[in-house]
């Protein structure tokens, strides 16, 4: 048999420009995925790379492990889009390790910062919300229906998740199997449009934990306990990626009215975990009317800067590509 090697030649100017547009549209992303409140999804929804990226990653299956072991090794990196997702996944991880650890600092509870961050998030989240909103695309009155009912139990359950002492913000290192289950269900968040993976986080309180062990890193305080509980999310991610993108294919292409409005209802619901003003397990009123209208007026600028970028990219539209494209 005559084995396909792979391509060592100098790339191409037209290469180098879509490996450098795609590792920005990484960056992106990556920024996304550390706020919680824009997934990157979303921004690659927005940036056009959705269906790309979803058919990209559903790809590593048997199909592609045969292809490696015959040593059809172009074939393997065709069909993976094996350099797309090498730019684009340096450019989220770039992001993200950068953003994640300027969120840290700002979400202390003691930072004066904190309520206004939060904000921000509260109005990104808000507007991701009505974004997903207009995706749900009923063809008729039962399914409009069935769409209500899942929105509202998903509203609900998000509700009832997010309310006082059912996931504490974890203080130490937690079990290692509730570690690789939280990078699982973070990482499937991360690549559905409108539900951030750090906004998973913070729900299961998770967030401050992790985001704190690159800095943790960065200083030489890393212990060996925190670079394991890091390596098993790690770990917890790859694995819920590639068993979860192929299954949101299919559910987006037999279900997606209903999928997005499942969708719609829990980012609407877990906004509670996002209120400014928390004082432990208590939600508190505003200490002052400066900072409401601070708060309020961050809030709504970054509901504006998410709803602008919608509209002038029109990326509601794009999901049409995910969903009507056959499934392997």
């Amino acid at each position: 048999m005559n084995h396909k090697t792979p391509d060592l030649t100098t790339p191409s100017p037209a290469a180098l420009r879509d490996a450098a547009r795609h590792a920005g549209c990484g960056l992106l992303m990556g920024a996304a995925d550390a706020i919680p409140g824009v997934s990157g999804g979303t921004v690659a929804l927005v940036l056009g790379i959705y269906r790309r990226l979803v058919a990209a990653i559903s790809h590593f299956d048997a199909i592609s492990v045969k292809l490696l072991l015959q040593r059809e090794w172009r074939a393997a990196a065709q069909r993976i889009d094996l350099f797309f997702l090498l730019a684009l996944g340096g450019g989220v991880v770039i992001g993200l390790g950068t953003f994640i650890l300027l969120i840290h600092e700002l979400i202390e509870p003691h930072n004066p910062a904190r309520p206004y961050t939060y904000a921000v998030f509260l109005g990104a989240i808000a507007a991701s919300s009505w974004l997903v909103m207009k995706l749900i695309r009923a063809a008729t009155t039962d399914q409009l229906s069935i769409c209500w009912a899942l929105g509202i139990l998903g509203a609900a359950i998000a509700f009832l998740l997010t309310g006082p002492r059912v996931f504490p913000d974890v203080q130490q290192s937690p079990h290692l199997l509730f570690t690789f289950c939280c990078g699982m269900v973070a990482i499937c968040a991360m690549i559905l449009p409108g539900i951030s993976g750090s906004y998973i986080l913070l729900i299961l309180g998770m967030y401050s934990y992790l985001s704190g062990i690159p800095k943790a890193l960065l200083k030489g305080e890393a212990i060996g306990g925190d670079l394991l509980q890091f390596v098993v999310f790690a770990v917890g991610c790859a694995v819920g990626l590639i068993a979860f993108s192929k299954f949101l294919r299919w559910l987006l292409h037999r279900y997606e009215p209903q999928t997005m409005a499942l969708m719609c209802g829990f980012m609407i619901g877990a906004m509670r975990a996002l209120w400014p003003w928390r004082d432990g397990d208590a939600y508190i009123a505003p200490p002052s009317t400066g900072e409401l209208i601070g708060c309020t007026a961050l809030a709504i600028i970054a509901a504006l800067v998410v709803c602008g970028a919608d509209y002038f990219t029109s990326a509601n539209k794009k999901i049409d590509q995910v969903v009507h494209e056959p499934v392997e």
